[in-house]
Order: structure tokens, then C-alpha cells, then sequence
């Protein structure tokens, strides 16, 4: 492996214990979807994107993603699993506030004992409005578009600058809320998914899929789903990485800095954590075998570091090779985790320095030659030296011997060697 952040001595002694069934597809042919979309995007979506985290009693939820792969399905209710023994077992349940019940929310503690998240919503067709001349951006990927949010139908403005929050407090409970978001200088990115079969123009609004941090008197939260334009009021080319910054405890959020961009390819699902240096850590994922200068440039994640709470960030640099929606995670213990997937597997690997060099990877589930799973992980903190990983699995096996698409946890403990 030819990258500069890789350092190929087993710096760490790692033990995965054995993996623990949440929930599993049937091996039947999964169910529709309100249009006629490919077997494709109908098998794709079930069972993916798993999320686990602390409900306010302590106890662990985990949910994933029963949504088409599409912004139309998005507000689909997902499963919730409750663990009340550290993800020995689980038990499926109720969401305790309907207004919970979005694609698969990600659930923060924030300041004054309190618990936050903005749900996913379904998203917005926008060829049945009166929209603008899209921005001209020869470059854009195939099949996708922009437009200046200022120049929209008040509708669709109205639309995107309603961002519910939900909030727990110990006095109160799970109540929604309306959350004051930065949209100054927003633009619209559309996708027309034709090779779905999925008829319209589409588009999303923020959400949260990763956690918030809590960083001094501020919340600091990852965002690619709001884009922004640039200082010169020139529109990205694809997708750039925001740090959003609340310091009313998530009630308003201000963009503080673009975290990752780059002019030739997209820089998203990204995820920030603060190392034990103190500086703030960024990875993303990035796609397309793109030739640039003269070379052919493979998918890669790229990290970034920021010594000023995100309000500057060093060049991106390549990291350990591709993989899917990066998650972090600092153990009291010193040590670094990073989870990622997609063929040929999923993995983790693990940094002694705050992310500026890691060991190699530990395959959790090794799919080289087959069809990946998802690639979709999770990481929570069970104490000081070991976390739980949630995962998909394509290819476990039923009682009766079928392979089907499970959701899964295993507890791996890791300590420097």
C-alpha cells in the first residue's frame, strides 16, 4: 500500500468477539416500492446503514435503513432494537415519539443532560414546481444538477428551510422543535434517477447521519446535505464537507468552514472527531476513477486536520484506500478507531497519533469476489479500551441455510500493543 498515512506495524492488540444477530431479511424477495424502481434499488435499500447509540436511560438503540436507496423513500419509519446489556442481546420496539420515526435518526447527548436529532424526512420532487434554469455546470455529474436556492419558488425555499429537530430534556421528554439553520448562500443540488426507473427531480434536505460533538460551549456537527456556494459565488462541482456550529445547544446552527473540498470530485459522508491532541479530525469518502492531471485518480477516503476548532483545516490527504460513509471514533485509552466498507470487505483500523498515521486494516467481514454488503458501519464506546461495531452482512445464512441481509453488532476490544 503505497499511502503516506499507512504504517504497516501492528502498533495495536485487537480482539473481536463473535458477532450478534440484531435482525434479518427474509430470504423471499424483498418488498416493493411505491414506483416501479429496478429489482436493484428495491434489494439495495432493506436492511442497510445501521446506527447504534445511547438512549437518555443508558440504554443502547441501534436502527438501520428500510428506504429505497432514494430521496422519495426517505421518511420511512425505520426498525428501532433496544440492548439494555451492552449489545449482548437485542429487542425490537417502539420509537418513544413518533416524531423519531424518520430514516434511521442518529440520537446526541448535548449540553444540560439533554438528547438531540433532526430525522430524515422524504425528500422533494421539484420538477412539479415552477423551478428556475438550473445553474450551468458542465461538470456536475451525470444525471445531477444545481440550483441557486435565493432564485426557487417561495415553496420549495419554504421547504427547505423547515428543519425539525427533535430534543429530550429530563423535565420534558422527546418533544419537536423548530431548528434555525444557515442558509445564506445555500444552493439546491437535484438528482433525476432514470436508471432506477424512478420518474421526477429530486432533492433532500439536511439530516443527521453521525453524531455531534461537543467541543468547549459548542456543538460541532459534519454536513454535506446543505451545499453552499463558494466565497467567489461560484457553485462546487459536486459535493463539499461543512462544519455547522450551534452554541445554543442545537436550537440555531452557523456554517463555520468547509472542512474538505476538492474542484474534480465529491468530498462527503464525512465525520469529525477530536483527537486526544485536540485538534479536530475529518474523513470522507470520495468516488469515481477520475482522470486528473494526466492520471487516472482511484476512489479514496482523504482526512483532514483542524488545530482552531474547525475554523481552518489543512490540505486533505489520502487515506488507507476506498471505502463507504467513515466512521471515528477516540477510546479514552489513546487510541484511534476508523470503520469503513464495501467490497472487498468491511474493516476497521486504528491510529496512536490522533489520525495522522494508522495501522493496517482488521477485516470484520472479508468479501473479496462476492457482491458487497452495504458497507455502512457504527461505532459506539463501550468504555475505555473496547466499542461495539454495527454492520450489514449480505451473505450470512438463515437456520434453514439461505443467505440473507442481517444487521449485526460485535464488541472488539483494542489496546496499544
Amino acid at each position: 500500500m503505497n499511502d503516506p498515512t499507512f504504517d504497516p506495524t501492528p502498533l495495536v492488540n485487537v480482539h473481536m468477539e463473535d458477532p450478534v444477530l440484531v435482525d434479518q431479511a427474509s430470504a423471499k424477495p424483498l418488498e416493493g416500492a411505491p414506483f416501479t424502481v429496478t429489482d436493484g434499488a428495491k434489494a439495495w435499500g432493506r436492511y442497510r446503514m445501521p446506527k447504534i447509540y445511547r438512549f437518555p436511560d443508558g440504554s443502547i438503540a441501534l436502527t438501520y435503513s428500510m428506504a429505497i436507496d432514494h430521496y422519495y423513500d426517505q421518511g420511512r419509519v425505520s426498525p428501532l432494537f433496544i440492548s439494555k446489556d451492552e449489545g449482548r442481546t437485542w429487542k425490537k420496539t417502539e420509537w418513544p415519539h413518533p416524531g423519531l420515526s424518520g430514516m434511521h435518526p442518529v440520537i446526541s447527548p448535548v449540553f444540560d443532560g439533554e438528547y438531540y436529532t433532526i430525522p430524515a424526512p422524504a425528500g422533494i420532487r421539484l420538477d412539479e414546481f415552477p423551478m428556475p434554469e438550473p445553474d450551468k455546470n458542465e461538470k456536475r455529474w451525470q444525471n445531477w444538477g444545481a440550483y441557486r436556492m435565493a432564485g426557487c419558488p417561495k415553496e420549495v425555499r419554504e421547504w427547505f428551510q423547515d428543519v425539525k429537530a427533535m430534543r429530550w430534556t429530563p423535565k420534558a421528554g422527546w418533544a419537536q422543535e423548530q431548528t434555525k439553520w444557515d442558509h445564506e448562500g445555500q444552493y439546491i443540488w437535484t438528482y433525476d434517477d432514470k436508471p432506477q426507473n424512478i420518474p421526477g427531480i429530486w432533492s433532500q434536505k439536511l439530516y443527521l447521519e453521525g453524531p455531534i460533538l461537543r467541543v468547549g460551549n459548542e456543538l460541532l456537527l459534519a454536513d454535506y446535505w446543505t451545499q453552499y456556494e463558494k466565497p467567489d459565488g461560484a457553485i462546487s462541482h459536486t459535493f463539499d464537507s461543512y462544519l455547522l456550529v450551534s452554541r445554543d445547544n442545537g436550537r440555531s446552527w452557523k456554517r463555520r468552514a468547509t472542512m474538505v473540498e476538492f474542484s474534480h470530485r465529491p468530498a462527503y459522508e464525512p465525520v469529525i472527531e477530536m483527537n486526544k491532541k485536540g485538534e479536530l479530525v475529518c474523513v470522507v469518502r470520495t468516488d469515481c476513477d477520475i482522470q486528473w492531471n494526466g492520471e487516472l485518480e482511484r476512489p479514496c477516503m482523504h482526512i483532514a486536520f483542524s488545530g482552531d476548532n474547525g475554523r481552518t483545516w489543512n490540505a486533505p490527504k489520502k487515506i488507507l484506500g476506498y471505502g463507504v460513509f467513515p466512521r471515528l471514533l477516540q477510546l479514552d485509552n489513546g487510541v484511534m478507531v476508523l470503520s469503513y466498507g464495501r467490497s472487498p470487505g468491511t474493516r476497521v483500523a486504528f491510529s496512536l497519533d490522533g489520525g495522522h498515521t494508522w495501522t493496517k486494516h482488521w477485516l470484520v467481514i472479508d468479501e473479496e469476489g462476492k457482491a458487497s454488503s452495504c458497507g455502512y458501519t457504527s461505532l459506539l464506546a463501550l468504555g475505555r479500551d473496547s466499542f461495539l461495531l454495527a454492520y450489514g452482512d449480505i451473505h450470512c445464512k438463515n437456520a434453514g441455510g439461505e443467505e440473507c441481509k442481517t444487521i449485526l453488532t460485535r464488541k472488539i476490544t483494542v489496546n496499544p500493543a
